[in-house]
């Protein structure tokens, strides 16, 4: 018992304690109760802890409210990020250099390690020795979450040739891209998780979104096919699609203009509430803490035999979807 009493946490969580048993030997050695249940919460996600994930598009939005809920679980974090506001074809401001920074203070705010790479998914290069800094730096990659994108509004007719292309080389060859990077140092582990960020629209057709919506049922058959390839190297591969989130990628004029062209005043909750009554949940939006539990989800002991699978997190718009 006294050996126990002496364990650090840390020592606690790398064994592997059962929650339960954490739980009653602190009481049982006169420890504060909340005290006992939070070491107990702590230890149930020791599952994840010294693992390290990797997150494209991590300076903002749903990328970085996947990187807090990991790094509460006790992973490293590896942000990368285009960090570059203004980008050709692209009709509304990306994350800066400051948000990437402050993404970082953020993640090591939950005591876990951090690295801020500022880096383009559409460059292979890029992403390569961005992974290699990761592994030399953490030892290991263990999750991927390829989330970084961007959106197109308007009328099939209206995109430009540099419009689509622009969208395609970052939502579908960026994660192509993300996963060539990643899969040699999975495989050499044979384990890894991947996580792809999809949309409900990439289970739909929308007349708003033609491309975008495109190049996320691209990311939904690319997944599947991952899944397919690396499954015997012990690499799951799994698809999240998100309805309408409160990112900047839809919280922006360029995007809310062009869904509601009639009121020049148009809000995020305005669109949230137009679209609220067409939902079997009576909900118009997510907050991106809403996605990125349900990536979480893929990263955990739940799921370690799920592969090729795809999550809608979407308040019901999906259940009438055959796809």
């Amino acid at each position: 018992m006294k050996n126990t009493q002496k364990m650090s946490r840390r020592e606690i969580l790398k064994k592997g304690t059962l929650g339960a048993s954490a739980l009653a030997a602190s009481t049982f050695m006169g420890g504060n109760t909340l005290l006992a249940q939070e070491e107990n919460r702590k230890v149930f996600t020791s599952q994840l802890a010294a693992k390290t994930a990797f997150i494209t598009g991590g300076a903002r939005g749903i990328g970085l409210a996947t990187a807090e809920e990991l790094a509460k679980a006790g992973i490293n974090i590896v942000l990368f990020d285009i960090a570059t506001e203004d980008i050709p074809h692209v009709g509304y401001k990306l994350s800066s250099e400051d948000d990437l920074e402050n993404a970082k203070e953020k993640i090591e705010s939950f005591n876990v390690k951090c690295l801020a790479i500022k880096g383009d998914v559409r460059n292979l290069d890029d992403l390569k020795g961005a992974m290699q800094q990761t592994v030399s730096t953490f030892g290991s990659l263990d999750i991927v979450v390829a989330n970084a994108g961007v959106t197109q509004v308007g009328a099939i007719e209206a995109f430009s040739a540099k419009e689509i292309e622009v969208v395609y080389d970052i939502n579908v060859a960026g994660v192509i891209k993300t996963t060539q990077a990643a899969a040699p140092f999975m495989k050499k582990q044979q384990s890894g998780r991947m996580v792809f960020l999809s949309s409900a629209l990439g289970r739909m057709g929308n007349e708003l979104f033609p491309v975008y919506a495109s190049t996320k049922w691209a990311i939904i058959g690319f997944a599947k096919s991952a899944a397919l390839t690396y499954g015997k190297d012990n690499i799951m591969c799994n698809v999240v699609a998100p309805g309408l989130v409160r990112t900047k990628l839809a919280d922006n004029p360029y995007v809310l203009g062009k869904m509601m062209p009639n009121n020049p005043d148009a809000t995020f909750e305005s669109v949230s509430e137009m679209l609220k009554p067409g939902n079997p949940i009576p909900v118009g939006h997510l907050e991106p803490e809403d996605v990125a539990k349900a990536i979480a989800f893929f990263t955990s002991d739940a799921t370690s035999k799920v592969t090729g699978e795809v999550f809608d997190v979407s308040y019901g718009s999906l259940s009438r979807s055959i796809a």
